[in-house]
């Protein structure tokens, strides 16, 4: 029978769909940046594929974070475990669903299939939220990822239908309204997860600190403002862009701030996980003076939108995060076990070096002519480090 208790199912679904996640990359990576042309990257099964890789990885840390939650709920046993069942078969078939994309092309009902399930299941967790010093934060994040949910459904559905499911003004693969959209049901998904792992965090020290309280304030006007202020740009008026700066700072803050806390209540690695983020994050502010047509005009070496540099640039923004972000789960699920096996205590080295690995070489490639090939060095590791620190807690009963 497979265990539902604490929140096990999600967690053990979000490592597998992680580590098929970060080993798919390892063929990816390499197939999809091998050419240096921009035309073979608009559009076409390449950059579906990476949509889809992206998608598969959230969905793989969104399952870590219901895990968490459900932890924390007082659910009834059979809403329990209805919760547990709908978010943990709604990350599979979701997975599943950009698995298939451009393969076959009703793979978006499954998309849309496993997006229902998953409101459903998160709507649910909502009523057993833990206790009222934290019900408001609890509500914050539960409602940021049901809205994420809910755009991921409608995106989803538009490679079915675009006409149907998106306004034809919302234009091209690469156009502007589309790549905020996407950024927005990203943020939806990988923002409430990092404030909850702040959440978690804060819980261990003073709660009258600065760095608890700005780390908070910081951490919910970020998860808020982002993907409210895409969406609304995406589909209503371009103007609002102008706005991020202020929750893209504010994340900013409340990211130091976990790297702070994490330093004085954390592992090591946990630290190097919010630093990781907190990189990302630094970069994204200067990333997004340009990535949507201005304020700024892009740099003459980073080019246009689908050339191989700033897919390069893009691609090591997103690994830091992606990267920090499981760092923190694997620390913490390490601390829960207390006792290290010897898989761990090779993985956690072996983590940081391939997340170091990673980016380095992306980094490399913008300025330096080296064989595609290299790009899976850091995936390799980073795969086979996830593998050797999770898979004993996974086999455990």
């Amino acid at each position: 029978m497979i265990p539902v208790s604490g929140g096990r199912l999600n967690r053990n679904i979000g490592w597998v769909l992680l580590v098929a996640g970060f080993a798919y990359a390892t063929w990816l990576d390499p197939c999809s940046l091998s050419e240096r042309g921009s035309s073979c990257l608009a559009g076409g099964p390449k950059i579906a594929a990476r949509h889809a890789q992206t998608m598969v990885v959230g969905m793989g840390l969104l399952q870590l974070a219901a895990s968490r939650m459900l932890a924390a709920t007082s659910l009834l046993p059979l809403a329990y475990g209805i919760s547990v069942w709908l978010t943990g078969l709604g990350g599979v078939v979701s997975a599943i669903g950009y698995g298939m994309t451009g393969r076959w092309a009703s793979s978006a009902w499954l998309i849309l299939a496993g997006a229902l399930m998953n409101l459903t299941g998160f709507i649910i967790i909502s009523w057993g939220g833990p206790g009222r010093g934290r019900n408001r934060q609890f509500s914050v994040v539960l409602a940021i990822i049901c809205s994420g949910v809910v755009l991921d459904a409608v995106m989803g559905m538009s490679e079915l239908s675009s006409r149907l499911f998106l306004p034809p003004y919302i234009g091209a693969e690469d156009g502007l309204r589309l790549r905020m959209l996407r950024l927005a049901r990203v943020s939806a998904i990988m923002l409430p997860v990092l404030t909850l792992l702040h959440q978690g965090l804060a819980e261990h020290a003073d709660p009258r600190t600065r760095s608890v309280r700005w780390g908070r304030i910081g951490m919910l006007c970020g998860t808020i403002g982002i993907p409210v202020i895409l969406t609304i740009a995406g589909f209503m008026n371009f103007g609002f862009k102008l706005l991020l700066p202020i929750p893209a700072n504010a994340i900013f803050i409340g990211t130091l701030c976990g790297a702070w806390l994490a330093k004085r209540h954390a592992r090591p690695l946990e630290l190097w996980g919010w630093l990781l983020i907190a990189v990302s994050i630094a970069a994204g502010l200067v990333i997004g003076l340009f990535a949507f047509d201005g304020p700024l005009p892009p740099p003459g070496f980073v080019g246009g939108y689908n050339d191989v540099v700033r897919t390069l640039i893009r691609l090591a923004h997103t690994y830091c995060i992606v990267f920090g972000l499981a760092t923190i789960f694997i620390s913490r699920d390490l601390e829960e076990r207390r006792q290290a096996d010897w898989p761990a205590r090779v993985g956690r080295p072996l983590l940081v070096a391939g997340s170091v690995t990673s980016v380095v070489v992306i980094l490399l490639l913008t300025a330096v002519e080296l064989p595609a090939s290299v790009l899976s060095v850091g995936p390799v590791l980073v795969t086979i480090a996830t593998v050797s620190c999770v898979v004993p807690s996974l086999t455990r009963a």
